[in-house]
């Protein structure tokens, strides 16, 4: 089906394309030379090949994962014509080697966490058939407008591609982007999502639940999935910058499950020899009509469910250092709540290998640090955070039963130049500590506290 309504898609663009040919071939004897595959050629290919080397050590007897995924894929975003383009992507991954992928751990029944969204977290066993056509759109340009329409990536602060795996998320709908100096507003209805870690597409009400889902307010396993009823998911944004100050503002509703306002203000102050960031973000978050299902062990938010949120960031840019504070605060009269198969949340405290989505009563304290090496394109990151959370049996504010941690990050990526330009190889690693490790039990420890998780990527893009 997939490469039926490639065929059939490509069928219409050359069409089109060959019309206006034949109409310009008989404007001019200079064009009777003109070919379609000239015009075509004029496109953007778009070449990627991707390969990811993942292990998780839990502690103790606890089950330790690994996994290596190797992958590939083309795009590809015609020459535009009268303002209209058209595009497609696809990618296929291979499973090259995995430990424990589809074990439950012995003492717990836990299943893998990370390694798995590599692949198909519904398919675990398939080591071959992981295939995606991607992209799928048709857009058009006027002025400072543009429209798209079909499958494309979507990129905002909670709603966007998430692509820390082998494949992202691409969303499918309808997006409409204006640009007029200093300002920029993007507005798109989205009806379906394929998530990173599955190879299938979901309706936007489908999508609620295809990650493991916690516990609900009354310390039962959430029961959402499948149950969720909503025609999809509406967002707008509005941003603006003017010399050293930017500011953004974003809607997200779900309709008939909640609503979600963000706001986040950015200023540098520059001193000379050196400059200082100054940030503040904050949301608010509320459920729409029943949240989702009218029956209450059902639903995803509760009705009463009000969610605040407000983070801060100050930083010292120096040469080549650049430090910063990070501060997020969540209160404790609901949770937290944005599907994580949607996106991941950009908070000035987020930190890889975690979020803070389900939490409500919580805190974080993160410190952070990059540092621009003299060796060309080597950039090294360091991450150091403090994150407090309500008790394991806080069901109302912990959805996913998440101990009080610390949280450690390192990063170096190395960006190649000249000849192997489009060559990145990064190595991250990842450090949780429960604060009270002797007070965790094992069900609530493994691939959550007490944990290490490596990376090792090579990406090529041309």
């Amino acid at each position: 089906m997939r490469v039926v309504s490639l065929m059939l898609f490509l069928g219409l663009f050359t069409s089109a394309v060959a019309q206006q040919n034949h109409g310009d071939s008989l404007s001019g004897h200079e064009e009777s030379g003109r070919k379609l595959g000239h015009d075509l050629e004029k496109g953007k290919f778009d070449f990627h090949v991707r390969s990811f080397l993942m292990s998780t050590h839990n502690r103790g007897d606890l089950l330790d994962y690994s996994a290596l995924g190797v992958g590939a894929g083309l795009g590809y975003l015609s020459p535009e014509y009268k303002g209209f383009q058209v595009g497609f992507s696809g990618f296929f991954v291979f499973q090259l080697f995995e430990n424990n992928l589809a074990v439950a751990d012995p003492t717990t029944g836990a299943g893998n966490r990370y390694e798995i969204l590599l692949f198909d977290m519904h398919d675990p066993e398939n080591m071959t058939d992981l295939d995606r056509l991607e992209e799928f759109f048709i857009s058009y340009k006027r002025g400072d407008f543009r429209t798209i329409f079909g499958r494309q990536k979507i990129n905002s602060p909670f709603l966007n591609e998430q692509d820390n795996r082998m494949r992202p998320n691409i969303f499918s709908g309808l997006s409409v982007n204006y640009q007029k100096s200093n300002w920029e507003t993007t507005a798109s209805w989205l009806s379906a999502v394929t998530i990173r870690g599955t190879v299938d597409w979901f309706s936007m009400e489908e999508s609620f639940g295809v990650y493991p889902f916690g516990r609900n307010p009354f310390g039962e396993p959430s029961n959402y999935s499948h149950n969720i009823s909503s025609k999809g998911m509406g967002m707008i944004g509005l941003k603006y910058r003017n010399e050293g100050f930017s500011a953004q503002g974003w809607n997200y509703f779900a309709e008939n499950v909640f609503n979600m306002s963000f706001l986040q203000g950015d200023y540098v102050l520059d001193l000379g020899h050196a400059s200082v960031d100054l940030g503040g973000q904050g949301f608010f978050q509320t459920a729409v009509n029943d949240g989702g299902n009218s029956e209450i062990e059902k639903t995803y938010m509760l009705p009463d469910e009000k969610s605040f949120g407000f983070g801060g960031k100050i930083g010292l840019n120096s040469g080549r250092h650049h430090i910063s504070a990070n501060f997020l605060g969540i209160n404790d009269r609901g949770r937290f709540l944005f599907p994580r198969e949607w996106g991941r949340e950009n908070f000035y405290a987020s930190m890889s290998r975690e979020r803070y989505e389900g939490s409500g009563d919580m805190d974080a304290l993160v410190f952070k640090y990059t540092y621009d090496t003299p060796v060309k394109g080597l950039n090294a990151q360091l991450g150091a955070g403090k994150v407090n959370h309500g008790g394991l049996d806080s069901f109302k504010t912990n959805k996913y039963g998440i101990p009080s941690y610390y949280h450690f990050t390192g990063l170096l990526d190395y960006r190649f130049s000249n000849y192997l330009e489009g060559l990145d190889i990064q190595f991250m690693v990842a450090q949780k500590t429960a604060q009270n490790q002797s007070e965790v039990p094992d069900m609530f420890r493994i691939n959550r506290v007490d944990m290490w998780n490596l990376n090792f990527i090579i990406d090529y893009r041309f």
